[in-house]
């Protein structure tokens, strides 16, 4: 019985040492909270301050990543709004400082020569009609460029609704434990990928079927023709109340890669749509395609990694200064 209660206590014990450890070395038990929202989709909660796998994340009041706003009069500062998804968001791997928005914000200040704030409106899965909803409902602020930034799968992505809000990837309260967190949302969907591709390796027959890149589904054409109405909307929007907008086109990492990079499908079009209306754009596809290390800017075949947004930032500054777009405050 002895035996048994020590080793009961050992267990406790260890139990106890890895969920403190799991909150303070990794910041488990405490993920980025969302919230449900009856147009947007959803949003981050709004006034979160957390430290995730050792990386900052600061969701300020208008559940942006971004510090609170310093300057109220947006008159002495130069404010660029990005509304994105989760290449702009920069996930919980990447920090705070290190997201694109904020190394831009680096460089525009001193380009400026005044102070320099970006706002950084994102969330993972969002498709551009929920960019034109988060306008809609929280305006522009005061901004002196606005910047869309559109994935390729943005192309075709359905404007995303709060469905998810609620599950293990999109949470809306803190799971019970770190441990709990550590299980449900990261150990155990790696091992049931695994156990589902060795199924497949296994069982399924390899398809003899050519993959043609170049064909499109008349869902993914008639999807493509809606974000292109929400992008003429909000292009139109911001345009109204006096401010330059320009787009940041990303490819997925195999659209770029030296010796079998290429466009994806409905790209042309997307290009022609930019042209026609006089858009500035940041075409990562253009200046990515080929370059041999472009693979180091990926953390996956979608995300970029530090030194990615690190290329983002400095290709958004060039065209920014190309374009002659007034950001800087007179």
């Amino acid at each position: 019985m002895k035996a048994f209660a020590r080793t009961a206590g050992i267990l406790l014990v260890g139990v106890v040492g890895l969920e403190i450890g799991l909150r303070l070395v990794l910041g488990l038990g405490s993920p980025p909270l969302l919230t449900a929202h009856p147009d947007i989709g959803y949003l981050f909660q709004a006034d979160q301050n957390l430290t995730r796998f050792t990386n900052r994340v600061h969701i300020n009041g208008y559940h942006q990543r971004s510090d609170d706003m310093q300057v109220a009069d947006s008159s002495r500062v130069a404010r660029v709004l990005f509304l994105g998804d989760s290449i702009t968001w920069g996930g919980v791997l990447t920090d705070q400082q290190k997201t694109y928005p904020e190394l831009f914000e680096d460089r525009l200040g001193p380009w400026c020569e005044a102070p320099a704030e970006t706002l950084n409106a994102s969330a993972g899965s969002w498709g551009v009609g929920n960019l034109r909803a988060y306008a809609e409902e929280f305006g522009f602020f005061g901004s002196d460029l606005v910047v869309l930034q559109i994935g390729q799968a943005d192309l075709t992505q359905p404007t995303s609704d709060s469905s998810s809000v609620g599950s293990r990837s999109m949470p809306r309260h803190r799971p019970p434990l770190a441990l709990t967190e550590l299980v449900q949302r990261y150990l155990w969907p790696r091992l049931r990928s695994r156990v589902n591709q060795w199924f497949s390796e296994n069982v399924r027959e390899a398809s003899t079927s050519p993959i043609h890149r170049a064909s499109v589904s008349r869902a993914d054409r008639s999807q493509f023709e809606t974000n292109m109405k929400h992008l003429e909307a909000l292009v139109e929007e911001i345009r109204t109340r006096g401010m330059p907008v320009a787009v940041l086109y990303l490819p997925e990492r195999g659209s770029v890669l030296p010796g079998g990079g290429s466009p994806p499908a409905l790209y042309d079009r997307f290009r022609d749509w930019i042209d026609r209306h006089g858009v500035p754009i940041v075409d990562l596809q253009a200046r990515w395609e080929g370059v041999p290390n472009v693979k180091s800017y990926y953390r996956d075949y979608i995300h970029p990694n530090e030194r990615g947004n690190q290329a983002i930032a400095e290709s958004l500054r060039e065209v920014v200064e190309a374009e002659r777009l007034a950001v800087c405050p007179q």
